[in-house]
């Protein structure tokens, strides 16, 4: 966001409007000395001069409108944030196409594979609401509903196993390993999206494969399909130091955003990161990367 000049409004200052937004964003006062209080005043009033319960009807500018947003998040003091998104939200309840519009740019925004900003914390407070909301079709309910379930199962802290079909076509678990390490590394793959260049990364990863081969760590493989011989025979082809498996339930049972998808957890297999993409797991495990 580029601020260009200054108008002032019953409110205070505001920024010009910029092409393709669909207000003026406010400007934090000189009395807002630090970065984190100037980005909580701009959460706190950015949504002053635009009423919610009104139609939308340029699509494009509150995605964009919304996206610069949630920019300030990162800066900003996590209670002022949710206050300022329970807010938002019971505002946008009035009106239930602008609230399924909101459900749609906050996950393209918090979430999905487009989002560059994740946090589950703040998602969730968009969503929760939505579902549970009756103005909005049963449908979209579900689809809320169903997220949240699976956010709430896996969550950085807490006891993670899971449930795959090795390469021998033998059910088992991530508990039945019984290994002693340091961390577990999951590499989550579809089938449908084409994982080639981050597999060869982590194959070939001096410090990682250093890590493996040394027993302190043991990276899991995972593709969210279904077991059959022609994905045995080719996944046999994947690194000799690695754990291979798959498991259609895997889509549901977890919270995968975006293939391929990296899981970080520690010898006790407590969840310490989720949804990294590749070179994020390859910097955590080698700072040279």
């Amino acid at each position: 966001m580029t601020i260009v000049s200054v108008n002032v409004s019953a409110q205070g200052q505001v920024a010009e409007q910029q092409p393709g937004t669909l207000f003026a964003y406010p400007l934090a006062p000189d009395s807002c000395s630090t970065l984190e209080s100037r980005c909580n005043y701009i959460i706190s009033h950015f949504w002053d001069d635009f009423d919610i319960s009104k139609p939308i009807t340029d699509n494009a500018a509150f995605e964009t409108t919304f996206r610069d947003y949630v920019d300030f998040f990162r800066y900003a003091h996590r209670n002022v944030v949710l206050a300022s998104v329970r807010n938002l939200v019971n505002k946008a309840q009035s009106n239930a196409s602008n609230l399924q519009k909101l459900g749609v740019v906050a996950e393209r925004a918090l979430y999905g594979s487009e989002a560059e900003y994740w946090s589950d914390e703040v998602y969730i407070a968009f969503i929760k609401p939505l579902a549970a909301s009756k103005s909005l079709d049963k449908t979209v309910r579900e689809r809320y509903a169903a997220q949240l379930t699976r956010m709430n199962r896996v969550q950085a802290g807490m006891d993670l196993d899971v449930e795959f079909t090795g390469l021998d076509g033998v059910k088992t678990s991530l508990s039945a390993l019984n290994d002693s390490v340091s961390n577990y590394i999951i590499l989550f793959l579809d089938d449908s999206t084409d994982s080639t260049i981050g597999r060869v990364r982590l194959s070939t990863d001096v410090a990682l494969n250093s890590l493996i081969d040394s027993g302190q760590v043991k990276l899991l493989c995972l593709s969210v399909n279904k077991y059959s011989a022609d994905w045995a025979a080719a996944a046999a082809g994947y690194a000799n130091n690695w754990t291979v498996g798959c498991g259609a339930d895997l889509l549901d049972a977890l919270d995968l955003r975006t293939f391929p998808c990296c899981y970080l957890l520690d010898g006790q297999r407590i969840l310490l990161n989720k949804s990294l993409s590749v070179e994020a797991l390859m910097s955590l495990v080698n700072p040279n990367y």
